[in-house]
């Protein structure tokens, strides 16, 4: 795997994160949040965000194959 790739797939989790846990918070807010759960949050937000941005960047890479064709 291409070190630019695992970049680009870790910039974009991280970005995702931030997202997906702000999203979290002030949508579900139920105002008690203890520090445990709060870490469960930011760690569910980071897979996610890995997931997304690992999809994503998959895709772009098989569709510009298929340009390339």
């Amino acid at each position: 795997m291409d070190i630019r790739r695992i970049e680009k797939i870790l910039l974009g989790t991280f970005l995702m994160t931030i997202v997906l846990f702000l999203m979290e918070i002030n949508l579900y807010s139920a105002g008690d949040y203890t520090t445990s759960k709060l870490n469960e949050i930011l760690f569910w937000s980071f897979i996610r965000g890995l997931v997304i941005s690992a999809g994503v960047n998959i895709g772009n890479q098989y569709f510009s194959k298929l340009k390339d064709k």
